[in-house]
Order: structure tokens, then C-alpha cells, then sequence
């Protein structure tokens, strides 16, 4: 199989297609022809566990070879198109899988250009896909290799195996604790901010992005109405006690396509994750259990919007109404901190931008979330305290006369 070809299963990915995609990596950071990139063998790992890809295969892979005269192995990820037609017509309605390829493709090395400017270091790559000498790395994986065939409708990435490096996903049922979430809004902060700056500096065009995700768009705001109303009736199956609670999700749906058709320009616009929730965060911990670090992974919904998008969606999905109840004005007074912090470092004041503004945005922005999360109920389903979770965050709105 050649390099221009998109593999589809696991008999495609071949030693010399891997070392293909490493050399042209490797090449691009900068690596001489004493460097050559040698892929030996490969390790397949099998499939990546459960609750780690609803919308694609994925495998894991470990490639062992040399670089120059110096062995190396590398660690690596690879995502395919599902087998599923009925998800795979999904996929591509949406455009799921080729907004993620060029979010890789051409948002994140504009990022890396950002981040290596503001930190005054060129970011070097070594031959285990590590980085030396870098500059504080953005909390999303390392990608090999990216491509997407709109004829086909097939798409692959190769990425750099976070699970090798400790990183993990939290079981969505068991919830983000405060540390988990200070972690995740941190790592959201900095791509905010960084995203803004690339924006302002002419990185990023400020518009024009007519691949990011669009809830506006014909199909998506179809797709997502439909989701809604399939998950209110599931859920007055689930509660047959909370006909009150059905009743206002009802009349909220009525106005679900004219929400995603409405999307206004906000004071502050960024790039958002646009999927953020547990299972597309993943964390590592130190020795005594406690959590460290974060890596966003899944960027299917990549979209300009603002930061609060991302917040409501995280924080009425993934987490308990009691934590939100406790710290939601910590959670956000955090996540404000880093990303004036990281703005600052790039040379950016955000002044017109406060605190005050950023809670009266995400207060407003929950009914958006709470959309979200309601058209993504198969994911609350299968567990009971998933469930109470999603009713919970309904009853909170409820409460605060936003449905």
C-alpha cells in the first residue's frame, strides 16, 4: 500500500507504510539524511479499550526501528474510519472526521508557531517522538500523520499513543472530580488563549473557516434536533416520575433549531474543543494517585465560539451538580487565571474581557450545554448514575429559570 493511500483496517497498516509516515515527520522537524528513519517491525497492540472511540477503529501500534544509528521505538495510535455504515454516513454528514484531519493539518502547527514564539524556543524533535528542548507543549497528542479522501470518505491519523505515557480516560460514570477539572479547564485556557493570539497575530484568519464544526449547518442542526428529541424521550422513560422536567425539555426542543441557527458573535471568540466532556480528556497521575495532567483528545467539533461553550458542555456533563454548586465560581476564577496568564505571555491584554463577563457567559451558555449533553444522551444511558447526573443538571436549570 503507498503512502497516498488511506488505510482501512488493520492489514493495511504495513512496515513500510509506518515508516513512511515517520520519515516524512521526522523530516519536517528537521532531521538530516544521517537521521533516516528505518522502521523495523511492528508491535500491534489491538484495538484501544472501550469508551475511547464511539465514531472510529482505532489500534494501537508500537514501531521499532532506528533513526540514524540510534534505536528507537515509538509508541502510536492509529484512527481509522469505522466499519459501521450507519456511523460512518454520520461521520461524514457531519464532516467529523475531516474537520479533525485538518485540525491537525493547519490549526495545530500555527498553535506550536504561537507557543514557540511566545516561549522564544524552537521546539525540537527527537527520534522517540519526544520532544528536547521544547517549549511548554500544547495539552493535545502528537500527530504523525493526518489525511482524509473526500471521494472515499476515508480518513486516518496517526498519533502518538498517550496510554504509553500513563495517560488514561476517566470512566464517564464515576464523574471529574475538582482537581480533574481544574486540570481540564487549565488545558482549555491555554488553547483558548493561545488560538486567540494566533487569530490576532494573523496566524489564524479570525474567519473564514468554513471546515470548523457549524451547529447551523442544515445537517448538524438536523442531526442535533433529532438526537435532542430522541434523548428527552429516553429520558421520560428512564424518569417517568419527572413529567415536569420532561414537559420543560419538551418546550425547549421546540426552540433548539432556532438556538443552533443563532449563534451570535461573542466579546471574546476562540477556537473551541467543542467536544469536551470525559471521555475526551485524558489524565496522568503522580505516585500517590493525584492527577497531574491533562491531554485533549478527540477534536471532531473543532468551532470558533466562546470559551463558555466549552465550559457549560464540560461542566454539565461531567461533572456532579454538588461539586458545581460548591466550586463552579473557583472552577471558572481558574480557568480565568490561566488564560489571562497565557494570554499575557503571548502579549495580549484581556481587559475588555472579565471575569464578571466570562460567569454571566457560561451561566447563559448552559442551556447550549445542556443541549449538547441531552443529544448525546447514549452516552448517559448505560449507567444509573450517568443518568441522575443528566437529571440533575436539568433540575439545576430548571431552578435557575433557564428552561
Amino acid at each position: 500500500m503507498s503512502f497516498m493511500e488511506i488505510p482501512s483496517s488493520k492489514e493495511n497498516i504495513t512496515v513500510p507504510w509506518v515508516q513512511e509516515v515517520l520519515s516524512r515527520y521526522f523530516s519536517n522537524q528537521g532531521n538530516t539524511e544521517d537521521e533516516q528513519v528505518v522502521v523495523k517491525s511492528l508491535d500491534s497492540q489491538g484495538t484501544v479499550g472501550p469508551g475511547q472511540g464511539f465514531l472510529s477503529n482505532r489500534m494501537a501500534l508500537v514501531a521499532m526501528g532506528t533513526v540514524g544509528d540510534t534505536p528507537s521505538t515509538t509508541n502510536l495510535m492509529v484512527k481509522m474510519s469505522t466499519d459501521d455504515p450507519a456511523v460512518r454516513e454520520l461521520v461524514h454528514d457531519l464532516r467529523f472526521d475531516s474537520i479533525e484531519v485538518n485540525y491537525y493539518n493547519l490549526i495545530v502547527p500555527a498553535l506550536r508557531i504561537e507557543v514557540e514564539r511566545l516561549e522564544g524556543v524552537r521546539s525540537k524533535v527527537v527520534g522517540s517522538g519526544e520532544e528536547k528542548d521544547a517549549a511548554v507543549p500544547l495539552p493535545v497528542p502528537r500527530c504523525y500523520h493526518a489525511a482524509y479522501d473526500k471521494s472515499t470518505g476515508k480518513s486516518v491519523l496517526v498519533l502518538e499513543n498517550l496510554q504509553t505515557k500513563g495517560f488514561f480516560t476517566k470512566k464517564f460514570s464515576d464523574g471529574l472530580g475538582l482537581e480533574e477539572m481544574k486540570l481540564t479547564v487549565s488545558a482549555l485556557a491555554k488553547l483558548h488563549a493561545i488560538s486567540y493570539s494566533a487569530m490576532q497575530r494573523g496566524q489564524l484568519p479570525t474567519a473564514g473557516f468554513d471546515w470548523l464544526f457549524d451547529a447551523s449547518e442544515e445537517a448538524a442542526k438536523s442531526a442535533i434536533t433529532q438526537a435532542f428529541h430522541d434523548g428527552v424521550d429516553q429520558f421520560a422513560t428512564a424518569f417517568p416520575d419527572q413529567s415536569e422536567l420532561v414537559s420543560l425539555l419538551r418546550r425547549l426542543g421546540k426552540h433548539v433549531p432556532g438556538i443552533l441557527g443563532s449563534e451570535e458573535e461573542g466579546p471574546f471568540m476562540v477556537l473551541c474543543h467543542g467536544d469536551c466532556w470525559a471521555n475526551n480528556i485524558m489524565f496522568t497521575v503522580n505516585d500517590a494517585g493525584v492527577p497531574i495532567d491533562a491531554m485533549l483528545v478527540d477534536w471532531q467539533c473543532v468551532r470558533r465560539a466562546s470559551p463558555t461553550s466549552d465550559l457549560a458542555f464540560l461542566l454539565l456533563s461531567s461533572t456532579d451538580r454538588t461539586l458545581r454548586h460548591q466550586h463552579i465560581d473557583n472552577i471558572l476564577a481558574h480557568y480565568y487565571s490561566i488564560l489571562t496568564e497565557t494570554a499575557n505571555k503571548c502579549g495580549l491584554e484581556l481587559s475588555a474581557y472579565s471575569l464578571d463577563m466570562l460567569r454571566a457567559e457560561y451561566h447563559t451558555e448552559r442551556v447550549s450545554g445542556l443541549i449538547q449533553c441531552m443529544a448525546s444522551y447514549d452516552c448517559f444511558v448505560a449507567d444509573q448514575a450517568c443518568m441522575e447526573r443528566l437529571r440533575d443538571s436539568v433540575e439545576e436549570l430548571r431552578e435557575s429559570n433557564m428552561i
